[in-house]
C-alpha cells in the first residue's frame, strides 16, 4: 500500500480532456480535484500488471513516434 498523509507537490502535465473528466469528477462529488487525482493514481498503482502492460504499450507508441 502506498503511503498516506505524507505529500509532496509535483506539477504534472495533464490533457485538457482530462483534467475536464477529473475536474467535473470532482466537482460532482464534492471532492477536490487532487484527491480525487491521488485517488485514481494510487488504484491504478495497485494493480502491477496493469502498470506493466500501460508501460509496454506506452514504450511501444513512444518507439513506432521516432524517425
Amino acid at each position: 500500500m502506498l503511503a498516506r498523509g505524507c505529500c509532496r507537490r509535483t506539477v504534472v502535465e495533464v490533457r485538457e480532456d482530462l483534467h475536464r473528466e477529473i475536474r467535473k469528477l470532482a466537482l460532482l462529488n464534492d471532492l477536490r480535484i487532487y484527491v480525487l487525482a491521488n485517488a485514481i493514481i494510487e488504484d491504478y498503482l495497485r494493480d502491477e500488471q496493469r502498470v506493466k502492460a500501460l508501460i509496454k504499450r506506452l514504450r511501444v507508441e513512444a518507439g513506432s513516434t521516432i524517425c
